[in-house]
């Protein structure tokens, strides 16, 4: 593996701006290589339906999503993206469509809108009958930043419970996430991967690759301890498994599997590149923290699940 824990020497990771400061500008400086994405994600905890949309920008005339065609204009406060969603309950509905949406107190186009209001936000997609309620008291965020010269990465990051309907069917239980993302194309295949637990703990991976894995990034958080095993790294994915383990620097050690039981293909292209992004709902297989033979966490000790994974990389590209 190349440059391990690279990702600790060049990030940023404290926060120059509140969430909502970064979500809700539309100022970032957009370059024909740069990428804008909004994305939502929601997961009932009661029936694992899993739904995800994406809203993004470009500055490109020739581009397309999943096959579409996308046209990306400015008419301040009114913005052309695309958007893409999918949703899975036992079935997958997976459709993309060019919204023009506008930007004045939150964002509202004809696909979906995101407000705003009542302490948290509100989520709905028509199309789905989707309300989701997010409920800030209990957010939790995060931050990365690459400085990359004129064009820098970063993404931001929020997790919070709801509740509310999703296909017309009452959620109680609902744990969502949402990011805003900006950077640059083309960026390096990644292995990404999220476990949301009912008690409010959360474990993620991430591998960056170029050929071989750069460095892998393995956590845990429960109660606001984080957890990070950057010994003994594993993340492979094999016959549908996700397999990842490691060991913490204070001896804790982490075995999990991660079965996928959805595909979801995305595609973004340009006259040069197709960039494939597969996003896959999946089920938790197993799950196990120890210390000196003790069981610290598992699936019981930590409640219902549910998680998503993903796999990103160039499927074309010429330079």
């Amino acid at each position: 593996m190349f440059g391990r824990n690279l990702e600790d020497f060049i990030k940023v990771t404290e926060e120059p701006r509140s969430f909502d400061e970064d979500f809700f500008d539309f100022t970032d400086r957009i370059y024909p290589w740069t990428t804008v994405y909004r994305f939502f994600f929601l997961a009932d905890f009661e029936r694992g339906t899993q739904f995800m949309l994406g809203a993004g920008q470009k500055n490109l005339r020739r581009y397309h999503v999943n096959g579409e065609p996308i046209e990306f204009t400015n008419n301040e406060p009114d913005y052309r993206m695309g958007v893409s969603y999918w949703l899975e309950n036992g079935s997958l509905l997976h459709r993309t469509v060019n919204d023009d949406v506008n930007v004045e107190n939150g964002l509202r186009g004809d696909s979906f809108s995101f407000i705003r209001e009542n302490g948290g936000y509100t989520l709905e997609v028509p199309d789905v009958d989707i309300k989701a309620v997010l409920d800030d008291k209990s957010s939790k965020t995060d931050y990365i930043r690459f400085n990359a010269g004129i064009s820098p990465f970063y993404r931001h990051n929020k997790y919070l419970p709801f509740k509310g309907r999703v296909m017309g069917r009452r959620v109680e239980k609902g744990v969502a996430f949402i990011q805003k993302v900006y950077l640059n194309m083309p960026f390096m295949p990644w292995r990404w991967g999220r476990v949301f637990f009912e008690s409010g703990a959360r474990f993620d991976f991430y591998e960056p690759r170029f050929v071989r894995p750069l460095y892998r990034s393995i956590n845990f958080e429960h109660n606001g301890k984080r957890l990070e095993f950057k010994q003994r790294q594993q993340i492979s994915f094999d016959d549908s498994l996700w397999n990842i383990a490691g060991r913490a620097a204070t001896g804790e050690k982490l075995s999990i599997s991660i079965r996928p039981y959805q595909s979801v293909r995305q595609t973004f292209e340009t006259p040069r590149t197709i960039f494939d992004y597969t996003e896959m709902p999946s089920r938790l297989e197993s799950f196990e923290i120890t210390k000196n033979g003790e069981t610290l966490f598992s699936q019981e000790s930590l409640g219902e699940s549910v998680a998503n994974c993903e796999e990103a990389f160039y499927s074309k590209l010429l330079i």
